[in-house]
Order: structure tokens, then C-alpha cells, then sequence
């Protein structure tokens, strides 16, 4: 079902040509894009970041996603490993920064969900929202 633009990806920090979505991916291999204002925040800590060299360990290269988002605060991105790091579990997943054109789903805000089992709503990964939207405007 195609969603009207919501609160997760509209905000994504944008540059001039292209919008910067982030995701993590679970333990299945499905990538979860973060919300709009984590993927803002992020984008905006790699933009100040970007061109520094990174080292192993450094602490100026971790995001702490809490910043952002106080329900994440156990998590923290380490920038040169593409990892996000939760403190309490030690678990660690990969992250990835995927732009897209403006115009494209992901660029306008564009979200596809699935209802899950539990009765809540997944966000499909943000290529995958893409390519759906593609297929409806051709009508498909």
C-alpha cells in the first residue's frame, strides 16, 4: 500500500541532486531505513566527518544515534567499520548510505509498508520503495 509522505523518510537530508537514506540490516538481511530525522542527523555527522581519516576506535568517527533519537540510545554508528553498535547487547549490524535522485520515491517521501504478523507496519527498504512506485507510475 502505498503511504502518503510520512515522518520517516521525508526529512532526509538533501543535497543539491540527491537525498541520503540510511539503513541498518537485521540479522535476515533485510535492510530497515531509519527515520527522517536519524537519517538527517547522520548524514549531517558524515557530511562533518567526510575527507577526515579514519581511525580504528575513534570516537570522532561514532554517531550516537540517542542524539537524534532518544529511543536509540544504546546504539552508536562507527563510521569506519559500517557498523551500528548496540552498547548494552554488543550486538552489531551493518549500516549503509544509499542516495537517490530527488525525484525518485525515497527523494519525495515516498514510503511502502507491509502489515506484518503482529499488526504493525514495516517499512520496505528504501530501493524497494523505489522500484514500487516506478511500477504504479507505469501502471503496473
Amino acid at each position: 500500500m502505498a503511504m502518503a509522505p510520512s515522518p520517516s523518510l521525508v526529512q532526509v537530508y538533501t543535497s543539491p541532486a540527491a537525498v541520503a537514506v540510511w539503513e541498518w540490516q537485521d540479522g535476515l538481511g533485510t535492510w530497515h531505513p531509519y527515520s527522517a530525522t536519524v537519517c538527517s542527523f547522520i548524514e549531517q555527522q558524515f557530511v562533518q566527518q567526510k575527507g577526515q581519516r579514519f581511525g580504528l576506535g575513534s570516537l570522532a568517527h561514532s554517531i550516537p544515534l540517542g542524539q537524534a533519537d532518544p529511543s536509540l540510545a544504546p546504539y552508536i554508528i562507527d563510521l569506519p567499520s559500517w557498523t551500528q553498535f548496540r552498547q548494552d547487547t554488543g550486538t552489531m549490524r551493518a549500516v549503509r548510505r544509499h542516495l537517490f535522485p530527488q525525484h525518485s520515491a525515497p527523494g519525495r517521501g515516498v514510503v511502502w509498508e507491509w502489515l506484518s504478523d503482529d499488526g504493525s507496519w514495516t517499512a520496505y527498504e528504501a530501493s524497494v520503495c523505489d522500484y514500487l512506485e516506478q511500477q504504479v507510475a507505469r501502471g503496473n
